[in-house]
């Protein structure tokens, strides 16, 4: 209790989802967190009383803290009703995040929600229909399934602006964390002509 609110840390876990997940190149599993951050680890660091909170994904560079997750391909006509999400790892309710189309395109602020992660959901839905297909051919599963997905509290999304013209774009997420730190993200979308 106190004049200001408590911030109040749940840490990730180097074994991000108890090590599950397909595995990797490395015969490592991806272990991609039902929240829909990477596994990796935090590091505080203090000046007196005041201190900032670092996320670093496992096997990721220092700058990897934000996933985009939009679709590979839109018809123009769908613009208006499809979301980019973006799943800032180390936001909180103090985070901005904001996305334009292009190099020269306008920031617009995205809206912090409470969701599953749809990139999650996605890794999640592929690979139990890999491990459906072992069972039902009476295989021993090659990894650890996923847990299933929980909404995001780091999570942010936006409708793409209508009105992009047909063709490969660059989407750009930029996100600014309690202590005015800036990251970036970004992502390809293609826009097709609709039929």
């Amino acid at each position: 209790m106190g004049p200001q609110p408590h911030h109040h840390i749940i840490n990730v876990t180097v074994s991000g989802s108890w090590w599950s997940g397909a595995k990797d190149e490395r015969n490592i599993p991806h272990t991609i967190m039902a929240d829909g951050a990477p596994n990796g680890y935090s590091t505080l660091t203090f000046d007196g009383n005041q201190y900032k909170l670092d996320f670093k994904a496992a096997g990721r560079p220092k700058g990897y803290q934000i996933s985009i997750h939009a679709p590979e391909v839109v018809k123009s006509g769908d613009t208006k009703t499809t979301f980019v999400y973006a799943n800032f790892f180390n936001g909180a309710q103090s985070s901005r995040l904001q996305m334009r189309i292009g190099n020269t395109g306008r920031w617009l602020n995205m809206q912090k929600t409470l969701a599953e992660d749809p990139y999650f959901r996605q890794i999640y839905q592929a690979e139990a229909a890999i491990l459906a297909r072992f069972e039902e051919a009476g295989l021993q599963r090659p990894f650890v399934p996923l847990n299933t997905a929980r909404p995001s509290s780091h999570l942010w999304k936006l409708r793409i602006p209508a009105g992009i013209p047909t063709g490969t774009h660059l989407i750009h997420v930029r996100a600014t964390d309690k202590h005015g730190r800036v990251y970036d993200g970004k992502r390809v979308l293609r826009v097709n002509e609709a039929p």
